[in-house]
């Protein structure tokens, strides 16, 4: 039985004339619409050049594919590779993601965990930031609380509300459900 832990569904629609040549370009290259899916993707993030967030030694960024930065930063754990991301930038994630990031990289959430301890040596010709440790199972445990305040802050602007503030109104809320 084939492992399909390793693999994520991709929902999209898409004109008919790619359609058809994705099943065409499938077709003479002998595989199937997935690997011909795949082997596409690869090939536009390894031809398509964005500015790097990280320096090179001698402190300038350079253009670099963006499987290249993917490399860099990729993590399994979806939670460790959208905080790198949003530590780099607001540009690299969503406006929810880089306030739950600005959120873990408060004191709340301090702890050992290296941020970027896979980054220095996936990019050892390259500088990543120096970001202060965070307590990556405390980070874990409150995501659903982290994405919840990132949304309802999205969603109540220009009302400002403090992440400690939310999780008390939160705690009230369940006591009156």
């Amino acid at each position: 039985m084939a492992n399909r832990s390793k693999k994520v569904v991709l929902s999209t629609r898409i004109a008919p004339h790619l359609k058809d040549g994705l099943e065409l370009f499938a077709r003479v290259k002998n595989m199937k619409i997935v690997e011909a899916i795949e082997e596409l993707i690869d090939v536009a993030l390894e031809s398509y050049n964005i500015e790097s967030p990280l320096r090179d030694m001698d402190g300038r960024r350079g253009k670099v594919p963006v499987s290249t930065l993917i490399s860099w930063l990729w993590s399994e754990d979806p939670i460790i590779y959208k905080l790198r991301l949003a530590y780099l930038g607001h540009q690299y994630v969503d406006e929810e993601t880089f306030i739950i990031a600005a959120q873990v990289m408060g004191e709340r959430f301090s702890g050992d965990f290296d941020l970027f301890e896979y980054t220095r040596k996936a990019a050892s010709h390259r500088q990543p930031p120096e970001a202060k440790g965070i307590d990556i199972d405390k980070v874990r445990l409150e995501w659903e609380s982290l994405t919840s305040y990132a949304k309802f802050v999205v969603s109540n602007k220009p009302l400002i509300v403090d992440y400690d503030d939310f999780i008390i109104m939160l705690g009230k809320s369940k006591k009156l459900n």
